[in-house]
């Protein structure tokens, strides 16, 4: 007879139970201050540090699909956060840049998300915080394949 473990020591369950509860919460803060989602947080930061990019580039970047990216990216352009371009090198390739409007926002959510990550560790100290991420980096890692 195999003896049942309680589900909060199965440690995939209370990543994905806490990774629901986070992306909630880190939803509804990005809501209240900046008026976007995750989704677009992620395509904010990532074109501030890329701007200009392909969309093959924003995708792998944020990591999501190109389908998910191509509609978030007409939904952001909508709302007058980016502007899709050719590439210099290829006509054919599509770019995504901020526009002034997106560069506003994204300085909001850097700020939204600042305050949020102070929430999200207080309790830790510099050292578990780093062994966090050492095994958030290393688990993906090891199993991927």
């Amino acid at each position: 007879m195999a003896i049942a473990r309680p589900v909060d020591r199965r440690l995939f369950f209370m990543l994905d139970r806490a990774h629901t509860q986070l992306a909630k919460a880190a939803d509804a803060h990005l809501s209240a201050s900046s008026h976007v989602g995750t989704s677009q947080a992620a395509v904010l930061i990532y074109l501030g540090y890329h701007d200009n990019c392909r969309l093959s580039e924003l995708s792998e970047g944020v990591g999501r699909n190109n389908s998910a990216i191509t509609g978030l990216v007409s939904r952001m352009e909508e709302a007058g956060l980016v502007s899709r371009g050719h590439s210099h090198d290829d006509r054919r390739t599509k770019t995504v840049s901020l526009t002034s409007k997106g560069w506003t926002v994204r300085e909001t959510v850097m700020n939204d998300f600042r305050a949020f990550n102070e929430k999200l560790v207080k309790g830790l100290n510099d050292r578990e915080v780093d062994a966090v991420m050492k095994f958030l980096s290393l688990s993906v890692s090891n199993v991927a394949s």
